[in-house]
């Protein structure tokens, strides 16, 4: 499942898909090192995070502007509010180093609860909040593949 709407889609950033479903079915993910790795640039790199999941009500949704983010949960469960709304409103000025932005919670937006072996792919400029739990908090090693332009 892919979730998105038409007016805010660039079938060209879709393209990274391919490299990146070689890069999860290529490589043990048990293994690789948190933080970055597997690095190109600014065009793509994983990112492995390890932590307990949260109320996602007091967490802020996020946009990024150069890069999609592909959440891969490799363990536990997590929900993730996405938006395909992309008139969003800034809460801070946009961090050019992390490529990110938070913004205002959304007029509407979906629940994607996640468990081992599924994945969402947000794009760029959709607001999204991540790191919710299911039920209850638990533990979750997640890989969040960063694919640029």
């Amino acid at each position: 499942m892919l979730f998105s709407n038409r007016a805010n889609i660039d079938l060209a950033d879709y393209d990274k898909l391919q490299k990146a479903m070689t890069f999860l079915q290529n490589t043990d993910l048990n293994k690789t090192p948190l933080g970055r790795s597997n690095q190109e640039g600014s065009k793509f790199y994983c990112q492995t995070l390890e932590y307990e999941t949260e109320d996602i009500e007091k967490l802020d949704f996020e946009v990024h502007e150069n890069r999609l983010d592909l959440h891969y949960i490799v363990e536990g469960e997590e929900r993730i509010d996405v938006s395909p709304d992309t008139q969003f409103v800034k809460l801070l000025d946009y961090n050019s180093d992390r490529d990110l932005q938070y913004v205002q919670v959304p007029k509407y937006f979906n629940q994607v609860l996640l468990h081992q072996g599924d994945f969402v792919l947000i794009g760029m400029h959709e607001p999204h909040r991540t790191n919710g739990f299911i039920g209850k908090p638990g533990h979750v090693r997640k890989i969040v593949l960063k694919l640029g332009r």
